[in-house]
């Protein structure tokens, strides 16, 4: 099939068309089938009695998701010490389980936009048995239209949409008014929620850089506490040295 000036044209025969479909087919399973991998003894439990464990108790969900998000999360998050008990097969979703802070803390570095949609689905489970669910979206500052002038200046602002509260306690804090939207498997975990009768809060982190430093992340960490994920105070990003010379 081929456009000619806005007209659709089909091919005269059925031979033409086996491209078109090889090509589909090609793409749709290029990205493969998204599973689970648990972090576990497989000799004393299953996946699923794993999947249990972290629903078999009242919970609250906070999605993270950005460009190269997961270093930051891994640092900040009690002091470190925290380890992921599960990950998407296509290597770029965690899940940490902190059943004292009755917390499930999804981490999502993902690109790809037609994994979006597939990962929202396998987040399905504990999208539907939390008691609430904040997402927050690490995106960059150029993104957002009709910034205020006092926001210009800032290395860092946030702005929230279908707040659950959270916000309330941070004065910085400011609605996210049209034509700017939230995407993402952030955006695919509230759109679950409202579809299901179900409130979430999604926050928006505009950053004047994807590297994360002390300035830039201090507004973050503070976003973090209030949606009750145990993190550090401060973050400090320290830099390799990438060569041997000296002068």
């Amino acid at each position: 099939m081929s456009l000619n000036f806005g007209e659709i044209v089909e091919p005269s025969t059925r031979a033409f068309w086996d491209d078109y479909d090889e090509e589909a087919a090609e793409e749709e399973s290029s990205f493969g089938t998204l599973e689970w991998i648990w972090y576990h003894n497989q000799e004393e439990s299953t996946d699923e009695q794993e999947m249990q464990k972290t629903l078999q108790h009242p919970f609250h969900f906070v999605l993270i998701e950005g460009q190269k998000v997961g270093g930051f999360v891994g640092k900040v998050l009690q002091n470190g010490q925290c380890k992921p008990v599960c990950q998407l097969s296509c290597g770029t979703v965690s899940v940490f389980h902190l059943p004292a802070e009755k917390l499930l803390l999804c981490v999502s570095e993902e690109l790809e936009p037609n994994l979006f949609g597939p990962i929202a689905q396998k987040l399905s489970r504990w999208l539907e048995a939390a008691e609430t669910v904040s997402t927050v979206s690490l995106q960059p500052a150029v993104l957002y239209k009709g910034l205020a002038e006092h926001e210009q200046e800032k290395v860092c602002f946030i702005k929230v949409l279908g707040g659950a509260g959270a916000e309330s306690s941070l004065a910085d804090v400011g609605p996210l008014e049209a034509p700017n939207v939230i995407t993402g498997v952030a955006a695919g975990a509230a759109s679950y929620r409202k579809f299901s009768g179900k409130p979430a809060a999604i926050y928006g982190c505009y950053l004047d850089s994807v590297i994360l430093d002390s300035v830039s992340s201090a507004p973050i960490l503070r976003l973090l506490k209030a949606v009750r994920v145990p993190c550090a105070d401060r973050y400090e990003l320290k830099f390799k040295a990438s060569s041997n010379l000296y002068m």
